[in-house]
């Protein structure tokens, strides 16, 4: 196992049991909402990508989620099929902000923390509500999603890289959680209807939709 995991960690441009701070050395200046991204824009910054580029499909999706499920590591990952990563990339744009409840069942039965999508592409900024309510579009993101479609034409899929930013606002199991929200409201075509009622008819939007169909209500 751990010989294994030496090997993946060979793929990637550095390992999360070798850095003192996973965030040390990632940050890339970026123009989104005035904060700095934790990983950069480009999968050949992150990975050996000529390394990686030899793996199949299903080799590549493994790599990249094994990778991503160090515990130490900070982050979260998913794999996009190209036909969701060019729905959610058209959605992203059509409907670039979004209000869905994280559960919080250590709180109690029914409880939840409204959260904020921002998409901006490759970036997806996701803050709680309240932190919105306060600091307008300088909220500071609990995680940031970046997206790589560099795989697309070759392996028909796009990594998804999650940094956990306010660890005080989000745990690693909800980053997991909004990471899988975040592709079901924007690639489900019935869950979308209600990012799309959002942001183009916000007067019609049913918050109790969205916690009805996470059973919070």
């Amino acid at each position: 196992m751990q010989r294994q995991a030496r090997l993946v960690c060979g793929l990637f441009r550095r390992c999360p049991w070798t850095s003192t701070k996973w965030a040390t050395g990632l940050q890339q200046e970026a123009s989104i909402s005035g904060i700095s991204a934790p990983s950069p824009t480009q999968l050949g910054q992150v990975v050996k990508l000529d390394e990686l580029i030899k793996k199949d499909r299903d080799e590549v999706a493994d790599i990249w989620l094994g990778y991503h499920a160090d515990e130490k590591g900070g982050r979260v990952g998913s794999v996009l099929s190209a036909d969701d990563y060019k729905t959610f990339l058209s959605r992203a744009k059509e409907s670039p902000m979004f209000v869905f409840a994280m559960p919080k069942p250590h709180k109690g039965k029914g409880a939840y923390e409204a959260m904020l999508i921002q998409c901006q592409m490759p970036y997806v900024l996701i803050t709680g509500l309240e932190e919105f309510k306060r600091h307008g579009e300088g909220a500071p993101p609990y995680l940031t999603l970046t997206h790589y479609p560099e795989l697309l034409d070759s392996h028909g899929l796009a990594l998804v890289r999650g940094d956990i930013i306010h660890e005080k606002g989000i745990t690693r199991d909800e980053a997991r959680t909004a990471l899988e929200l975040t592709r079901a409201f924007y690639c489900g075509d019935e869950d979308y209807a209600l990012v799309h009622t959002f942001n183009k008819k916000p007067a019609s939007f049913d918050f109790g939709a969205v916690l009805r169909k996470l059973n919070l209500a």
